[in-house]
């Protein structure tokens, strides 16, 4: 019997550890962290911040955001020459520096002032926050508002940011009346990307709600061959801003490809043709356009990840400054599967572009579906091809 009473404690520890202990190891979240499980609880910490309905606050403008408003002059005799420097559909130059993902840049310059300042560069000055910092640490140094008024021709305007902006493209305004955008990385919620803007500058990139869209739509004509390199630029920028994103996370680099650029290109020609030969055989059936269009847009599942972006809720034919019928997920496995690539060995992308490339390419990683197609390890070659603000990117 004392042999008994004095076993009891040890068999109370071990009837602990057979039921207890595997219980509580079971809710520890950071034994076994599944890639998903890690991207749910990332995400669910970057909700966990306070707005306020108070007037902005405006921060000490610091870093590289001291540029904008300043002639260009002031930055080349610091930075030196630009390694090149690309058209816009806006009549202004988009000067490109650097060539890795320590240093790379982009300013828009208009009549030789600096109004839009994009940098992608690791180790380049974005004070007073840093490339790669915390969605935690940024809280830190800044609150984030849901409205900001803006100024632009005498108009004044509010911004209305949406829970998504708020938590993957923060707006912050500083003591010069500029304003930057914090690009976050929806998996690893860090800063990926800095873009500071002068006022004029911020309207017309069309992120944010401002009740309108027309700031959107460029008030002169672009002829063909301006427009064909506008093309090659925007071409060339996605091409060194994804390279440099996969970089950063220690993926091999995407070769372009001539191939895969005239696939692209040959989906576009055609959807064409083939809204032409629609339109012949709907006239001869005496069937209405309306009924023929309906029909096409009716997309059948498809075997091939394709991924259709529109960020507008608008019907994107029915704006002014979109010229061609929008792409399907149909037509555009259609033209795929009269080429020699595995459809299970090709993602395409595609999106109608209202806004630039250094935008476009780093709002891709706040979104979950788009940021994992382009960090794709198995992929090796790109290839991308426009037509007017139709951009169409296949991955192989």
């Amino acid at each position: 019997m004392k042999t008994f009473l004095r076993s009891l404690p040890l068999i109370f520890i071990m009837l602990l550890a057979t039921y207890w202990l595997p219980e509580v190891i079971s809710r520890n979240p950071a034994d076994i962290i599944t890639p998903k499980e890690e991207s749910e609880i990332i995400q669910s910490e970057s909700f966990d911040y306070q707005t306020t309905d108070l007037e902005p606050e405006k921060l000490p403008v610091a870093g590289l955001g001291s540029y904008v408003g300043q002639k260009i002059e002031n930055f080349t005799e610091k930075f030196g020459n630009p390694k090149r420097i690309d058209p816009t559909v806006y009549e202004e130059e988009s000067w490109i520096f650097g060539k890795d993902e320590t240093d790379y840049a982009q300013l828009i310059v208009k009549n030789g002032i600096i109004t839009d300042l994009f940098v992608l560069g690791s180790e380049l000055d974005v004070a007073p926050f840093k490339i790669g910092m915390s969605i935690t640490e940024v809280f830190q140094l800044a609150s984030f508002y849901p409205t900001y008024s803006v100024e632009n021709q005498g108009e004044q305007l509010t911004l209305e940011l949406t829970e998504s902006d708020l938590n993957y493209r923060p707006l912050i305004a500083f003591d010069n009346q500029t304003f930057a955008v914090l690009m976050m990385d929806r998996s690893t919620n860090q800063i990926i990307a800095v873009r500071y803007l002068d006022s004029p500058s911020l309207i017309r990139l069309g992120v944010y709600d401002d009740g309108s869209k027309k700031h959107l739509i460029p008030s002169f004509e672009v002829d063909e061959i301006r427009q064909d390199a506008i093309n090659e630029a925007n071409q060339k920028q996605a091409y060194e801003i994804l390279n440099i994103l996969r970089q950063r996370y220690e993926l091999s680099a995407l070769t372009p490809s001539d191939a895969l650029t005239g696939v692209a290109e040959t989906i576009f020609t055609n959807q064409g043709e083939q809204i032409i030969a629609d339109r012949q055989a709907d006239k001869e059936s005496s069937f209405s356009e309306t009924e023929t269009s309906d029909n096409a847009i009716k997309n059948q599942n498809s075997s091939i990840e394709t991924f259709i972006l529109d960020d507008n809720s608008d019907s994107i034919d029915e704006q002014t400054n979109q010229p061609y019928q929008t792409l399907t997920s149909e037509q555009i496995e259609r033209t795929l599967q009269e080429t020699e690539l595995e459809l299970n060995e090709v993602r395409v992308l595609y999106s109608i572009q209202e806004t630039d490339v250094a935008w476009l390419a780093t709002n891709w990683f706040s979104l979950e579906i788009e940021r994992n197609f382009l960090m794709d390890a198995s992929m090796t070659e790109i290839g991308l091809f426009y037509r007017a603000n139709d951009m169409l990117l296949i991955l192989h």
